[in-house]
Parts: structure tokens; C-alpha cells; sequence
């Protein structure tokens, strides 16, 4: 491509890019199911039966500590294991979180909080990691074209997610956080990198999916 093209141009031509569309939808569901889960849990645990205090509400965040951790390794996991397996391993580990959070004791809402918050840290990392790999020019652009897919999940999210809270429950609301980790699963099957991906020392040629 030339160097005067515009960001415009180029955004377009990546949004031509199958993997790459994928990979933005994939982000998108990503902060989709986030938010969803992150926002409407906290009205959950100050009601009965979990009935926690303003002051217990906010240690219960340390709940972030393991994903910090564990996103650290999502460079390892995709070299060893491609990035599919990666990224379908992190979104399985979530869902296993949906429904510990549907408990009424608090350790298991905690752990599947745990659980969603390690698996959506992952595979966020690992599918943003693959968007700098697939895009082989203009790779700015297509890491700031993720970016706004994936925050506009998350703005989506809060919004579709909030109406089913309010119309039927925090069982719904879980059951449309599963929905989007099955899309983002769903997606994840088209992410496959370039030829030319393979000379990366992050993801070598026979991991190159």
C-alpha cells in the first residue's frame, strides 16, 4: 500500500480482511460479555441474599488479581498452542464462571467472577496479539479499529444486558453474557493468520492458526 494512504482507506481494507473482521467482532463480544457480567453483578451482591456492604463491595474486586496474573501468559499459550486454542480456552473458562454466579453463597459468585474475569483478560490479550500479526501493513490502524469494535461492545453490552436485567433478572442477563461468549467462540474459528504471520518469533509457522 502507499504511504499516503489515508486511515480511512486503510481501515476499510482491513474490515475486507476476513480474520481480521472476525477478530473485531470477536472483541466486541469480548467487552460485551465484560461489562455485562462487571456491571450488573454489583446489584447482585448488595441484595439479598448476598446483601454486602459498600465497603465489602470494593474489596471484592481483588477479584482482578488472577487475570493480571494469568494474562501475562497468553503470548506462551498462543505460541504453544495457536491462537484459536487459546482464545476458545479462555472463553471456555469464563463460561464455566456463568453459573457459579447464579449461587447464593458468595464464594461461588466469587470464583465465577474469578473465572469470567481470567478468561476474558486472555482471550483479550491473545485476539489483540493476533490483530497485530494479521494485519501486515497498517497495523496501527488495525489495532485502533479492534479497539473501537471492543469498546463498542462493551457500550452495547451495557445496554442490552441492562434491559434484560431490569425486564427479567440477573438469570437473563448471565444467559446473554453466555450468548456473546458462544459468537466470540464462533468467530474465533475464522482467525487465521497469513502465510508471512509465520516468521514472527510470537506465533511460529506450524502455530500460525
Amino acid at each position: 500500500m502507499p504511504a499516503t494512504q489515508s486511515p480511512f482507506v486503510a481501515m476499510i481494507a482491513h474490515w475486507r480482511n476476513p480474520s481480521l473482521r472476525s477478530a473485531f467482532a470477536v472483541g466486541f463480544c469480548i467487552l460485551f460479555a465484560f461489562i455485562g457480567t462487571f456491571t450488573f453483578v454489583n446489584f447482585v451482591l448488595v441484595r439479598a441474599p448476598l446483601s454486602l456492604g459498600r465497603m465489602d463491595l470494593g474489596f471484592v474486586y481483588f477479584v482482578f488479581a488472577p487475570s493480571v496474573v494469568t494474562t501475562l501468559f497468553a503470548g506462551k499459550a498462543v505460541a504453544r498452542f495457536g491462537t484459536r486454542p487459546a482464545i476458545w480456552g479462555a472463553l471456555a473458562v469464563a463460561a464455566l464462571g456463568l453459573p457459579l454466579m447464579l449461587s447464593s453463597h458468595l464464594p461461588y459468585v466469587l470464583a465465577g467472577m474469578v473465572l469470567v474475569g481470567v478468561g476474558t483478560f486472555f482471550a483479550q490479550a491473545s485476539a489483540t496479539g493476533f490483530v497485530g500479526h494479521a494485519a501486515h501493513e497498517n497495523r496501527g490502524v488495525a489495532s485502533g479499529t479492534y479497539l473501537a469494535c471492543y469498546f463498542f461492545g462493551g457500550m452495547v453490552g451495557s445496554a442490552v444486558l441492562g434491559q434484560l436485567f431490569d425486564r427479567f433478572g440477573w438469570t437473563a442477563c448471565v444467559a446473554g453474557i453466555g450468548a456473546a461468549l458462544v459468537a466470540a467462540g464462533v468467530l474465533t474459528a475464522e482467525l487465521r493468520l497469513p502465510s508471512h504471520a509465520g516468521e514472527t518469533p510470537m506465533v511460529p509457522a506450524e502455530r500460525r492458526d
